[in-house]
């Protein structure tokens, strides 16, 4: 059953929520949903426990049984999706500033699903700079914000400010639900970070990469529902909830540990092979720890074994799909689609490395999908929401 927890704050359009709830449990959606004291004077607590024939939640304990005094914990890990609406620009600032100072805040500061925000304000407190700065934090996280429309707003106003019509917000919960219905259960495999080659026991040669972009793509499979695996090598990030979660240091377990994966699970729907792979190890490291130049200027090289080619012609045993990424500082599109057909692949997400964009490293990325007879150019945004945007897309070609 889809599950769907509701967040409803102080805005004199809470009341219009009803007809949206109703319209969702008669789908067969199972609704849960917390009233905050703010909104308890815009719609009744009664109004919503005859609606959903079930106890709304308005307090962060009950005496009644030992699990509601986790509720913010439990609510959100039996929900697939959490919903704020109308959301008030204080339970905006909450979220966005990691305030938990009540059950909704601390449901949404404990939450680890997917959230959407449906303002609802005054045309001056949408416009006011901090509660832009804080609707600028949510999107960049990754938060879907849904309007505010422009219209006539209950104090008399005209602007922008009034919650989104109800049809569009029940478009946007269905579409969450059916990228996830087709996500749900596929096998995913992703590698991530760069990868390091020993020089001796001190020094090793490596690369610039976070592993933030492959990290964010395992967490958005992974809320999506997909059975999720990341091979990783070396980041000083924490790794995403995975459902299986391999670490490597070198390409050659890397590439070990990709092929051994697609070996034996059963048909891996779409493989993401992000990682920062080294293209070239020491032929012959050292036991010992060396000072002499001479050592550096002897030293041999030899080609790492190439883990998206291989992988993509693997033949029975090939992942539906394979995305490769390419980081470039010249000609993009035609080296990108060049390694699209030299390595076999499905798609390529290339970004361009340069003075005035590096996203090694970066919170943010600029990715352009080339496909064999695609080519799109995104623009500029968060990796959580490049990885969002690049499941949706990769979703569609799996049924």
């Amino acid at each position: 059953m889809k599950k769907i927890l509701f967040i409803i704050s102080g805005s004199i359009s809470a009341y219009k929520l009803l007809d949206l709830l109703k319209d969702l449990v008669k789908e067969n959606f199972d609704i849960e949903v917390i009233l905050t004291k703010a909104g308890k004077e815009f719609i009744t607590p009664l109004s919503l426990t005859s609606l959903l024939k079930k106890e709304i939640h308005t307090d962060i304990f009950s005496k009644k049984k030992y699990s509601s005094y986790m509720k913010h914990i439990n609510l959100t890990r039996n929900s697939d999706l959490i919903v704020v609406a109308p959301a008030s620009a204080n339970i905006i600032a909450k979220l966005a500033n990691g305030y938990a100072d009540d059950l909704a805040s601390t449901t949404l500061a404990a939450s680890n699903k997917k959230i959407f925000i449906v303002p609802a304000m005054n045309k001056k407190m949408w416009e006011n700079p901090a509660n832009k700065k804080n609707i600028k934090e949510l999107k960049d996280r990754g938060i879907k914000v849904i309007g505010p429309s422009k219209g006539n707003l209950a104090c008399g106003e005209i602007g922008f400010g009034r919650m989104e019509n109800i049809k569009i917000i029940k478009k946007e919960v269905k579409n969450f639900f059916i990228h996830k219905k087709k996500l749900k259960g596929k096998k995913i495999l992703i590698t991530a970070g760069p990868t390091i080659e020993t020089i001796d026991p001190i020094r090793y040669i490596s690369n610039f990469s976070s592993g933030k972009q492959g990290y964010e793509l395992a967490n958005c499979a992974y809320t999506y529902g997909a059975e999720t695996i990341l091979i990783t090598g070396p980041t000083n990030i924490e790794p995403p909830e995975v459902n299986k979660l391999i670490k490597v240091k070198s390409a050659s377990e890397m590439f070990n540990e990709s092929i051994n994966i697609c070996k034996k699970k059963s048909s891996i729907d779409v493989a993401f092979l992000t990682a920062a792979v080294s293209d070239w190890k020491i032929y012959k490291n050292s036991k010992k720890y060396k000072k002499n130049i001479n050592f550096f200027k002897q030293i041999r090289f030899k080609e790492n074994k190439d883990i998206l080619k291989t992988v993509s012609n693997l033949g029975k045993k090939r992942p539906k799909l394979v995305c490769g990424f390419a980081a470039e500082t010249n000609s993009l599109i035609n080296n990108a689609r060049n390694k699209l057909i030299n390595k076999n692949c499905d798609f390529i997400f290339a970004n361009k490395i340069s003075k005035e964009f590096n996203p090694m490293g970066n919170d943010f990325n600029k990715i352009t999908l080339i496909g064999k007879n695609k080519q799109e150019n995104w623009s500029k945004m968060s990796k959580k929401n490049i990885a969002e945007k690049i499941i949706q897309n990769i979703s569609l070609y799996l049924n």
